[in-house]
C-alpha cells in the first residue's frame, strides 16, 4: 500500500513529513483532530494495545471522567485552557471515580449479606452462621498455606507497596519467576503513541530547533523499559502445582498481586509480548534514524551520559 504524506503544514510553512492515515482523513497523528485520534486509538490502529484493551474493559460510567481529562490535556497543549483548569478537571474526575468505588464497595457488602441470608434459608437452623464462619476460616487457611508455599518457592515476595505508610502490612506480590510461571507479561507505561510523537517531533521541526538529543534520551528509556519487560516472557513455562492437591494451580491465591506495575494476564501474555516486540522494533528503527540525523548535523555520534543510565524512567 503506497504511503502518503500528511496534508498539514509545519510551523515553517513546509509540508508535514509525517505519514497520513486514511482513518484520520489523511492527517498524521500529530495533526489530526483529537476526537479522530481517540476513536482511532480505541479501535487498535497504530495506537497502544494497552490503551485499546483498557478502553474495552473500562466501565461505561467512567468513560466520561476519562474523556474529560483527556480532552483537558489536549486543550492545555493547544493553549485553550490554563494548567489550573486542567487541575480542577483532574480533581473532579478523581472525586467521581472515588464515589463510584464507594458505591461498588457498598454493593459488595449488600451482596454478601444477601448470600449469607440465602444460605441460611437453604440449610436452616441457628447454627448456619457458625457453619459459614468455619467454612470461611478453612478457606482462609488454605489460601494462606498456598501463599506461604509460593513464598518458599521464590515465586512470591512480601512487599510494602504503600511507601507513604511504612507501618502498612506487606502485600504478597509475584516475583519475576512467579510472573513467568503464572504467565503474566509485564508491561510498560510506554506506547506506540509515544514513539509516533517523537517521530513527528523530529520530522516536523524547523532547522533552528534541536529535538534530536531529547528524542534520543527518551527513546533510550523507552527501549530499556521494553527490553526489561520482555525478559519476563517465557513461551511455555512449567505449571505451578497446588501444594494442597498436587494439581496445576491455575489462578493466583486471593490477595496475591501479579506485579506492582501494569501486567497482561495469562490469556493475553503471548499477544502482549508480541506487541511489546513490535513496539521495540519501531523504537529501535526510529532510534537509528535519529542517531544518523544527529551525527550528520553535529559531526559526532550521540552518547548518553553514564549518570542518565540510573535515571528513573
Amino acid at each position: 500500500m503506497p504511503k502518503t504524506r500528511c496534508k498539514s503544514l509545519r510551523r515553517d510553512g513546509q509540508p508535514c513529513q509525517g505519514l497520513g492515515q486514511p482513518d484520520l482523513d489523511g492527517y498524521c497523528i500529530a495533526h489530526a483532530a483529537p476526537e479522530k485520534v481517540w476513536e482511532w486509538r480505541s479501535r487498535g490502529g497504530k495506537a497502544s494495545s494497552t490503551a485499546a484493551r483498557a478502553d474495552k474493559r473500562m466501565p461505561e460510567r467512567l468513560r466520561t471522567a476519562i474523556d474529560k481529562v483527556t480532552q483537558g490535556m489536549d486543550d492545555l497543549l493547544e493553549g485553550k485552557i490554563e494548567p489550573a483548569a486542567l487541575s480542577a478537571i483532574s480533581r473532579s474526575a478523581k472525586v467521581l471515580v472515588d464515589l463510584y468505588r464507594l458505591v461498588d464497595e457498598e454493593m459488595e457488602l449488600i451482596r454478601g449479606e444477601e448470600a449469607a441470608a440465602a444460605a441460611a434459608q437453604v440449610v436452616g437452623g441457628s447454627g448456619v452462621p457458625d457453619l459459614l464462619d468455619k467454612a470461611d476460616a478453612i478457606a482462609a487457611w488454605q489460601n494462606r498455606y498456598r501463599i506461604d508455599s509460593l513464598v518458599a518457592q521464590g515465586l512470591v515476595t512480601l512487599e510494602c507497596v504503600d511507601e507513604r505508610n511504612k507501618d502498612a502490612a506487606p502485600v504478597p506480590v509475584l516475583t519475576t519467576a512467579g510472573r513467568q510461571r503464572f504467565r503474566y507479561q509485564r508491561l510498560t507505561k510506554y506506547t506506540q503513541y509515544e514513539v509516533d510523537q517523537w517521530r513527528d517531533i523530529v520530522t516536523d521541526t524547523s532547522p533552528a530547533d534541536d529535538p534530536l538529543s531529547g528524542a534520543l534520551y527518551h527513546l533510550h528509556f523507552i527501549r530499556t523499559a521494553l527490553e526489561e519487560a520482555l525478559t519476563d516472557f517465557v513461551p511455555d513455562p512449567d505449571p505451578v502445582l497446588d501444594p494442597l492437591t498436587g494439581q496445576p494451580l491455575n489462578r493466583l491465591p486471593d490477595g496475591v498481586s501479579p506485579a506492582t506495575g501494569p501486567v497482561a494476564g495469562p490469556d493475553r501474555s503471548r499477544q502482549a509480548a508480541k506487541e511489546l516486540q513490535d513496539l521495540l522494533l519501531h523504537a529501535n528503527q526510529l532510534n537509528q534514524e535519529v542517531e544518523r540525523l544527529y551525527e550528520k548535523k553535529f559531526g559526532r555520534p550521540f552518547a548518553i551520559r553514564l549518570e542518565l543510565e540510573d535515571e528513573d524512567e
